[in-house]
C-alpha cells in the first residue's frame, strides 16, 4: 500500500478519551502508596490499575461480555462492567461516595444501602474509573522502625470484591510505604537516534522517560505495544494512534498533524521503585535493566533499545509525567 493510499485510509478523531494517569506531584509524593496486587485467573481479560490524583482511583476496563459487578463493603453491586458500557446503580451509597475524594458525601433522597436498585447506564465505553475509599491512604500508620530504616515495606492490604459472570473475586493490593529511594533511575538509549534516512528517536529521562519520534523521511514509522500490536503510526500525513489494538486490524486515530510524536513510555522505565539490596549496598552506579522497543520503518524492522542505570546519592522529587 503506498503512502498516499494508507494516509487517505485513516480515520481523524477528535477528543479520544484514553485512560491515563494525571501528573500528581502532591499525592503521589506521599511515602504511603495503594498498589495493585497481579490480577486472579478469574478475571482474565480484565484490566485494572490505580492512580493517584488527588487520591487512589481504581480505573477498571472489562471489554468482554461477561460482565464485571464492583461491590461495596456489604456486598451490593453499584458498578457494572463489560463491553455495552458502564452501568451505575443510583440507590447505592458506593457509587456516591465513589465520585469524590472527599469524605461525608451528602446522599440523594432514596439513596440508602437498603434501597431498591436503579442501575442507569453512565458510559458507552467498557471502563470507568473511581475513588474507592477502601484505597485511602491517609490514616495508615508508618511503624517509627520502618520510617527510621528508610526502606519500602508492605503495610497492610486492601481488598475490592468483584463478581464477573456470577463468580466471585476481588481487586485487591497493599498499602505500601515507599520513601523516596537515596538515588535516581537514568534511562538513556543505547542504540542509535537515527533509526533511517530522515528519522530520529530522542529520550528524555524522568520517572517515565518520554520517547520523541520525528519522521521526516519517506516511508512512514510504526511502533508496536508491549504486546506486539500496531500502537502509533507516524507519517508524512501525521501521527495516529490505534484505538481498536484487539481488533484484527488496526483502527487508526489522528493525534497529531505533524509527522513527529511524544509519549511517555513505561517500557523504558525501571519496573520497581527501588533498586535491589544488592544495587542499593555496592552504592555504585549501575545498569538495573535493558529495555528495547518494536520499530518498523517502511517494512525494515529497526532496533530502538536502551538500559536504566541506578545513580546513588541523588535524592530527587517525585516526576510527573511528561505531555
Amino acid at each position: 500500500m503506498t503512502i498516499r493510499n494508507r494516509c487517505a485510509g485513516l480515520v481523524a478523531l477528535a477528543g479520544l478519551m484514553l485512560i491515563g494517569a494525571a501528573g500528581a506531584h502532591g499525592p503521589e509524593a506521599k511515602a504511603v502508596k495503594a498498589r495493585l496486587d497481579p490480577l486472579p485467573a478469574a478475571l482474565d481479560g480484565v484490566e485494572a490499575q490505580v492512580q493517584t490524583t488527588v487520591a487512589p482511583q481504581l480505573v477498571v476496563a472489562n471489554d468482554s461480555d461477561r460482565t464485571l459487578e464492583i461491590l461495596d463493603g456489604e456486598g451490593r453491586a453499584f458498578l457494572r462492567i463489560d463491553r455495552g458500557g458502564v452501568l451505575a446503580d443510583l440507590a447505592s451509597p458506593a457509587w456516591y461516595r465513589g465520585q469524590t475524594a472527599a469524605r461525608g458525601v451528602p446522599l440523594p433522597d432514596g439513596v440508602a444501602q437498603d434501597a431498591a436498585p436503579r442501575w442507569a447506564r453512565v458510559s458507552e465505553r467498557p471502563h470507568w474509573g473511581w475513588f474507592d475509599p477502601r484505597l485511602r491512604t491517609d490514616e495508615v500508620a508508618v511503624p517509627h522502625d520502618l520510617e527510621h530504616a528508610g526502606r519500602p515495606a508492605r503495610l497492610a492490604d486492601w481488598q475490592v470484591p468483584v463478581r464477573r459472570a456470577g463468580q466471585a473475586s476481588a481487586l485487591a493490593g497493599a498499602f505500601r510505604y515507599e520513601p523516596l529511594p537515596p538515588g535516581r533511575f537514568l534511562s538513556r538509549l543505547t542504540s542509535d537516534p537515527a533509526l533511517a534516512e530522515g528519522v530520529t528517536v530522542t529520550l528524555a529521562p524522568g520517572t517515565v522517560p518520554a520517547l520523541h519520534l520525528h519522521n521526516q523521511g519517506k516511508n512512514p514509522v510504526l511502533v508496536a505495544d508491549a504486546r506486539g500490536r500496531p500502537w502509533l503510526w507516524v507519517g508524512p500525513c501525521g501521527s495516529f494512534l490505534n484505538a481498536a489494538p484487539e481488533a484484527d486490524a488496526p483502527r487508526w486515530v489522528k493525534v497529531a498533524g505533524g509527522p513527529r510524536y511524544t509519549w511517555t513510555e513505561p517500557r523504558a522505565a525501571y519496573g520497581e521503585r527501588w533498586p535491589s539490596a544488592a544495587v542499593l549496598d555496592a552504592g555504585q552506579r549501575a545498569r538495573v535493566s535493558t529495555w528495547r522497543l518494536p520499530v518498523t520503518v517502511g517494512d525494515k524492522p529497526v532496533a530502538v533499545t536502551g538500559e536504566v542505570l541506578w545513580v546513588p546519592g541523588e535524592r530527587v522529587a517525585e516526576a510527573g509525567h511528561h505531555h
